[in-house]
């Protein structure tokens, strides 16, 4: 990994911010019950509009498999985890990442960025040449939050590719929505 980054247009160090990336490891296995917590609790307020109220985004047991297949990458502050993404083999040149979270208490202070960056980092090394996400988007009302993210990843070099039903996408997942929602798919050349 790069120690250093340009990241919204200023060249950061991470060691230096205090902050850590790296894929999660066995012994982060013994956090994952408080970061399925996290993650849930954050697209329950992002997206609680969306999804029908017990629906949960991840478990322990999802943690566990991701960090045993190196498919977590963590952002780290103090000791403390404060972010994760999840990274995805898609195919041999092209991978995903999902699940991106930030902890409330470091929101708008570029965590999102980081991991991002970082994930981006981690496929090209893992030999990848795409990056996709994908993003869940009302087809009732406007989500303010779904339109802060689509400017932010088109920023960040992302393109919408492709806009599929959820089911088409995640098989059996529009019987856990609220309302209706289409999966619109972005895409960016690494290299």
């Amino acid at each position: 990994m790069l120690n250093d980054e340009k990241v919204l247009g200023f060249s950061v160090n991470y060691e230096m911010i205090g902050i850590k990336l790296r894929v999660a490891e066995q012994s982060d296995e013994l956090k994952a019950e408080w970061l399925a917590q996290l993650i849930n609790q954050v697209y329950k307020v992002s997206e609680g509009n969306i999804w029908v109220d017990d629906y949960q985004r991840t478990s322990k047991e999802q943690l566990f498999e991701l960090i045993r297949t190196n498919q977590l990458l963590l952002a780290i502050h103090q000791h403390k985890i404060i972010g994760c993404v999840w990274v995805e083999k898609v195919n041999n040149t092209t991978y995903k990442f999902k699940m991106l979270v930030t902890d409330p208490e470091y929101k708008g202070k570029g965590v999102g960025t980081l991991l991002v960056s970082y994930a981006e980092e981690e496929a090209i090394r893992r030999g990848a040449y795409k990056m996709q996400l994908e993003l869940l988007v009302p087809t009732e009302f406007e989500h303010p939050d779904k339109i802060f993210l689509t400017q932010w990843y088109t920023r960040i070099g992302y393109q919408k590719v492709a806009e599929h039903e959820v089911d088409y996408v995640h098989q059996g997942i529009s019987r856990y929505l609220k309302t209706g929602c289409v999966a619109q798919v972005f895409e960016k050349q690494l290299v």
